[in-house]
């Protein structure tokens, strides 16, 4: 069989950034000016968290609404999970038990805007390609089917049987169902997974991933083989009932901030916490649990580690090196 070269186009080239001194697109917000790096000297989360918070809802121009999921996210009784992070719900039904990033996710599921068909009138989809994930995002969600229309490279509205109906002849024009692969985002509804997988099985096929499936399914079948289970080893009940608590290469106050919260917890009861990690990042040293009301009214540092510092990895040499100095009143190593 002949191969056909393919020229991958410079905007998509962009896009992976292939193109040698150019950004990447698709990484969010492009500022303007060059990136800066700098030290941060003031302890994370506390007033600063709350502030950004207050700005997040203010910008989804949904306060009520926005104010009102705050008070229900991360409770088992009448709440919902967060589509933020995996952090396990507090057993003791812990309010306010969000982060900046998590009221971010909340408020783009309340925000009213719509990709509607003015919006595909005005734009390419060439033009649109070159857009940003960040600026994609911001446009709203989509408002009625599509069907792509080459010759105009746009999107164009078709009707809900049009849909339906050019679905079907597709499907039907298949050798085999199994030529075919159903995808789904992981966070349908229980009710809706359930007709979706009736409806592909009784296609013909078991090609029916969801995105929970493309990320966890390969991590999940090598950890059973290895360990015994397709998850986490760890429990929050055998968290409480540490002695000691490695952060390995974990950002806590970027990647998981909820687990801030467990760290104060865990430093009160005199757990040994050391961090591991090449970048030392602020909540590793200093940082305000927004949970702690005491020191957020007094501006007060909540011990996050029980040393005067904070364990590191110094990347390059075979050594632990101990950072001291950065907060006193530690208990010691």
């Amino acid at each position: 069989m002949a191969s056909r070269s393919y020229e991958v186009p410079n905007t998509e080239k962009r896009m992976l950034g292939a193109i040698p001194g150019e950004s990447a697109l698709g990484r969010g917000p492009a500022p303007a000016g060059e990136y800066s790096r700098h030290e941060y000297d003031q302890p994370a989360a506390g007033w600063g968290a709350a502030r950004s918070v207050g700005l997040v809802l203010e910008r989804a121009a949904e306060p009520l609404e926005g104010m009102r999921a705050l008070f229900v996210m991360n409770h088992e009784n009448g709440g919902f999970d967060c589509p933020g992070c995996a952090w396990p719900d507090d057993p003791g039904g812990l309010r306010l038990d969000i982060c900046e990033n998590g009221v971010k996710h909340v408020t783009w599921e309340l925000a009213p805007a719509k990709a509607d068909r003015d919006f595909f009138a005005d734009h390419t989809v060439g033009e649109l390609a070159g857009w940003s994930d960040y600026d994609l995002e911001a446009v709203g969600r989509l408002a009625e089917p599509l069907n792509y229309n080459p010759a105009t490279d746009k999107y164009e509205p078709i009707s809900w049987e049009d849909a339906f109906a050019l679905v079907g002849k597709t499907l039907r024009a298949l050798e085999s169902p199994h030529q075919a692969s159903f995808y789904t985002s992981g966070r349908l509804s229980n009710e809706a997974t359930f007709l979706y997988q009736l409806w592909v099985r009784e296609f013909g096929t078991n090609n029916l991933p969801d995105c929970s499936n493309m990320c966890h399914e390969a991590s999940g079948r090598g950890l059973a083989a290895a360990l015994g289970t397709g998850k986490g080893t760890v429990d929050l009940c055998d968290w409480e009932a540490a002695d000691a608590i490695w952060l390995l290469g974990d950002n806590a106050g970027t990647n998981a901030p909820r687990m801030l919260t467990w760290l104060a917890e865990a430093d009160r009861r005199g757990a040994q916490l050391i961090h591991v990690n090449p970048l030392l990042e602020a909540a590793s040293r200093r940082t305000i649990v927004p949970h702690e009301f005491v020191d957020m009214a007094t501006f007060q540092t909540t011990e996050t580690s029980p040393c005067a510092g904070t364990y590191w990895w110094r990347h390059g040499t075979d050594a632990w090196r101990r950072k001291s100095g950065l907060r006193g009143g530690g208990k010691g190593s």
